[in-house]
């Protein structure tokens, strides 16, 4: 099963589907596989098929795989014969030793994130184009796939923040009929590792990594992308609790040390030059869960807000930004009570915040007018 980066369960898109047909003949085997994945410009389905025999082995890109590609446009009235590379291709291979990956910037414009019709070279990982990497996954060097993207339905029907109403001055059946379809060649690819393959400090590099990936998309007004690098982040961030270490090499109150943690240590005292605190880890964990919130509270998602924000406050109750997100959930989800307890922490933390008052404010003349539709409601159910 190929195994796709998701957005966890901010954006329910863990595999929204997966299909598999295998049709054994002399001449072909054909495999289909679908699943979501995320542009600047949102949500869209990716249909991925195999055309030709598939290569042997288990060697396929890994997280830090860099991997030389070349991405072509499809004619959906003219079938294109994209044959397998062959060994004796003129293009050199990627080595570990002579590495450059091929930066573009992300665009609202585009779907794909990389030019066409060329050899370049991407890092898995690294974000440039969530689609392609999605491909990539389970591919062996020298094999060619075809792949469909169009608008995820579930995305359309969303109501877009702000920021992304230009993105929705098209109709969504103009949407809907919109989609192209895509060959991928992967010629090679240095090694990478699963997440289980990684020492902790490895992780924690990649956590970190995700996390200022996050911010530098949000600030570019890629919310969705800047929400994929913060769930990337709360993935490996899971497969890290219990692998800190003591702070300044404290033991515990007991006196012992624990022996997770001593193995920690050991293990990467060579190979590493940091291994997280649990101060630390519980810290990052706390700003990545605000980030995401902030996230899902411009993309029209206040449920999913606030399960973040409570995430955030429970690791970290001095996160000021956590509360008042936490805040802006519960206005939207017009649960007034828990807006004025988020609130009103803010303030205890930062007594005279402006923003803290006005949201209080909010809240009154929201739950104010709530109760007067509520009351002529009631009067008419006895009228």
């Amino acid at each position: 099963m190929v195994v796709t980066y998701t957005l966890l369960s901010t954006i329910s898109l863990f595999r929204k589907s997966f299909m598999a047909t295998e049709t054994n003949t002399e001449e072909q085997v054909t495999s289909e596989t679908s699943w979501i994945s995320v542009s600047p410009s949102g949500l869209w389905e990716v249909h991925r098929r195999w055309k030709g025999e598939r290569k042997r082995g288990d060697n396929t890109p890994l997280l830090g795989s860099v991997c030389k590609i070349k991405v072509c446009l499809k004619n959906h009235t003219k079938d294109i014969n994209t044959q397998p590379l062959s060994s004796n291709d003129t293009e050199s291979a990627v080595s570990v030793s002579s590495v450059q990956v091929t930066e573009h910037p992300r665009s609202g414009d585009s779907v794909l994130q990389v030019p066409l019709d060329r050899w370049l070279v991407l890092c898995v990982g690294e974000g440039q184009c969530d689609v392609i990497e999605g491909c990539l996954e389970g591919m062996r060097a020298g094999e060619t796939c075809e792949f469909t993207v169009r608008p995820h339905q579930q995305h359309l029907k969303m109501a877009p923040s702000d920021i992304h109403a230009a993105q929705f001055e098209m109709t969504g059946e103009e949407r809907q009929t919109k989609s192209e379809c895509f060959s991928l060649q992967l010629h090679s690819f240095t090694p990478g590792k699963e997440s289980w393959q990684m020492l902790p400090a490895e992780k924690w590099t990649w956590v970190l990594s995700h996390k200022q990936r996050g911010s530098q998309r949000f600030v570019q007004g890629d919310i969705w992308g800047a929400m994929h690098s913060y769930c990337c982040a709360v993935k490996l961030l899971i497969t890290l609790n219990g692998h800190t270490r003591e702070k300044d090499g404290v033991p515990n109150a007991d006196g012992s040390r624990d022996l997770e943690t001593l193995t920690v240590n050991t293990e990467t005292e060579a190979k590493s030059t940091h291994v997280q605190t649990e101060e630390e880890y519980r810290t990052i964990k706390a700003e990545v869960h605000s980030n995401l919130s902030l996230c899902q509270l411009k993309l029209g998602q206040p449920a999913k807000a606030k399960d973040s924000s409570i995430k955030a406050t429970a690791l970290d109750p001095a996160n000021v930004k956590a509360w008042y997100r936490l805040g802006q959930a519960c206005l939207q989800l017009e649960d007034f009570a828990e807006a004025r307890q988020a609130f009103g922490k803010v303030l205890e933390l930062q007594p005279g915040s402006a923003s803290a008052q006005n949201a209080l404010k909010q809240v009154n003349t929201k739950a104010k007018e709530f109760d007067n539709k509520l009351g002529k409601r009631l009067s008419k159910m006895f009228i």
